[in-house]
């Protein structure tokens, strides 16, 4: 193990993650259990050991409260956990607020130099590679974001296919079956399945699409008026062409 792998282990071990603290579960358990749901870095998915920042002081605090806390309110949420710890830090004298501020500073000088050392030691590779996965895990991030707007809202969701409709329709004889066999055997009765048959799964797709939009367009008023236009399609749906007409043209 290199000199600078264990500058970075001690790092880290030292001065904590604080992702544990933000991003724990609402049970607020143990720093070990809420580290298990954060989500990984970058760096961290690629192997790399980053040095984490030092908590500040009031998130030292908490951690420092944490097992009080708990051991008064067992289910407390992590709402009521930071309002609670809020309460107490406003109430802390100002001699140990400055004390731990000192040693936040000298936390943080000491992650800088650490910082750079692990910056500097950084392949153009790897340096790359921690760009793009950012980039990929900001438009992930986005998107997860987007969704559970549009889900708060109220956004339709858009209708099953008739493929899937039928995949639904039988869905009883999946029990005691491997998911991937049940996926192929769905997919060679779907396509043995008579015209007359698909007709009605794609009738039944057909109007649900056509439901679909008129929500989704009465949603989309209802978003303008809102002022929240920026959830608004740039393009209206397709109409879809019916298979004969594509043909021809």
């Amino acid at each position: 193990m290199s000199s600078f792998t264990q500058i970075c282990r001690l790092s880290n071990f030292f001065v904590g993650n604080y992702k544990c603290i933000l991003t724990g579960r609402t049970n607020w358990l143990t720093p070990v259990q809420a580290c298990n749901y954060t989500r990984k870095s970058a760096e961290e998915k690629l192997g790399l050991e980053k040095p984490k920042r030092p908590l500040t002081p009031f998130f030292k605090f908490m951690t420092q409260m944490r097992p009080a806390l708990l051991a008064k309110n067992p289910g407390i949420s992590s709402k009521e956990a930071i309002s609670w710890t809020s309460k107490h830090w406003q109430q802390l004298d100002l001699e140990t607020k400055n004390q731990m501020a000192k040693e936040y500073e000298k936390d943080l000088e000491d992650y800088k130099k650490i910082k750079a050392m692990y910056d500097s030691s950084l392949t153009d590779k790897q340096k790359e590679d921690i760009k793009r996965l950012k980039e990929e895990m900001a438009v992930a991030r986005e998107k997860r974001k987007l969704k559970a707007e549009y889900k708060e809202l109220g956004r339709p969701k858009k209708p099953m296919s008739s493929y899937f409709l039928y995949i639904q329709s039988r869905k009883d004889g999946f029990k005691g079956k491997d998911l991937k066999q049940y996926q192929e055997e769905a997919k060679k009765d779907w396509l043995k399945l008579s015209d007359a048959d698909k007709a009605k799964f794609d009738k039944q797709a057909t109007e649900l699409m056509a439901k679909y939009k008129k929500d989704l367009e009465a949603w989309e008023i209802k978003m303008i008026s809102m002022g929240r236009a920026d959830l608004v399609r740039s393009k209206p749906l397709r109409e879809k062409k019916p298979k004969a007409e594509a043909k021809k043209q």
